[in-house]
C-alpha cells in the first residue's frame, strides 16, 4: 500500500492487511478507535498486534495516537518512510516493477496464498468478534460522550 495522506482508523487497518506499505515521514497513521469510544474494527485487533511486536501494537490500539510514517517505520508498520512524499509513488512502482520482473509469477502467487492461508480462519473469526465489540461499544454511552467531545474539540469526560 502507499500512503501519502493521513491513514487512521479503518483506512490505517486495511492497510495493515497490506504486504508491504510505504509511506512520507511526515504522513500521520494511526489507530484512534478509543479515542471516539469504540473498540477496534476493520481487523485491525488480528493485524496490528500479528505484524507488530506487542508493545508497539499495545500503544497504537490503547494510546489512539497519531504518528508520523517515520516513527511507523520504526516501529515496523511500514517498511520504509520516504523523506518526501512525492517519492512514495515512484518508489511503490519501483518495487511493483522489482516484484514482477525479477520473480517468478507462479512462485509469487503461491508463496504469498502460503503465507495468507493460514491465518483466513483466524481473521475470519476475528472479524466476527470486533463485530459484536464494536455492537456493544455503538450502544453504550461512552460512544455518545466520545463524538460529543470530537465534535465540540473538548476532552471526553467518561462516566
Amino acid at each position: 500500500v502507499v500512503s501519502t495522506q493521513s491513514t487512521v482508523g479503518a483506512g490505517f487497518c486495511v492497510a495493515m492487511f497490506c504486504d508491504l506499505r510505504l509511506t512520507g515521514q511526515t504522513v500521520k497513521l494511526g489507530a484512534n478507535f478509543l479515542r471516539v469510544g469504540i473498540s477496534p474494527g476493520m481487523g485491525g485487533s488480528y493485524t496490528i498486534p500479528t505484524k507488530l511486536s506487542d508493545q508497539a501494537s499495545k500503544e497504537i490500539i490503547l494510546t489512539g495516537r497519531l504518528f508520523s510514517g517515520e516513527e511507523a517505520e520504526r516501529m515496523g508498520v511500514v517498511m520504509r518512510a520516504l523523506p518526501d512524499k512525492t517519492q512514495v509513488l515512484p518508489e511503490a512502482l519501483a518495487l511493483a516493477d522489482q516484484l514482477t520482473s525479477k520473480t517468478s509469477p507462479l512462485a509469487m502467487r503461491e508463496t504469498l496464498h502460503l503465507t495468507r492461508i493460514s491465518q483466513l480462519p483466524a481473521i475470519k473469526e476475528q472479524l466476527v468478534r470486533e463485530a459484536a465489540a464494536q455492537a456493544r461499544c455503538f450502544a453504550g454511552p461512552d460512544y455518545r460522550i466520545a463524538l460529543e467531545s470530537v465534535k465540540t474539540k473538548t476532552p471526553p469526560v467518561f462516566e
